[in-house]
């Protein structure tokens, strides 16, 4: 499969952050979150090419955002510079659409925790409707791309060799 030797990183953006998840051979390696990255396009490609030098990924994932997309213009323009970076660094690039196939987000971050235990102790408390959105939702965001990708494996565009 995929994941067998391969590190796969990737991003994800939400109001007010940007954050990273590098997994390598299915565990999960490294989380981060960065405030200034969600300032504008600009720290945002900082933020992934810095990400990407660090770790060195085989692959790197953003979101395909469709028409129907709740994310607002900033948010989009930001995961469209976080996948220019990609597209740009020696890394197969891949755009995935985030699937919905749970109930919520909560439930999607308790499924996932379940299968990362990494990632447990950011498994957010479910809130009430008036609480802000727990900032750590964005990690469990940016595995639900590396988790839709996966399934997605055997029609994987090959990268050509050059």
């Amino acid at each position: 499969t995929m994941t067998a030797r391969r590190s796969v990183l990737a991003f994800a953006a939400a109001s007010g952050r940007v954050a990273h998840v590098l997994v390598v051979q299915g565990t999960v390696k490294s989380v981060g979150m960065s405030r200034k990255a969600s300032v504008g396009p600009k720290e945002a490609r900082a933020y992934a090419a810095r990400q990407i030098e660090r770790f060195r990924p085989d692959n790197v994932i953003t979101e395909k955002l469709l028409a129907r997309s709740k994310k607002g213009a900033k948010t989009r323009r930001i995961i469209e510079a976080l996948r220019s970076v990609a597209e740009l660094a020696d890394v197969e690039s891949i755009a995935v659409v985030r699937g919905q196939a749970h109930a919520n987000r909560f439930v999607e971050a308790q499924d996932l925790a379940r299968r990362y235990p990494t990632l447990q102790p950011y498994l957010p408390k479910v809130r009430r409707l008036w609480d802000p959105e727990p900032k750590t939702l964005i990690y469990f965001e940016a595995l639900s791309l590396i988790e839709a990708t996966l399934g997605q494996a055997p029609s994987l565009p090959r990268r050509p060799s050059s």
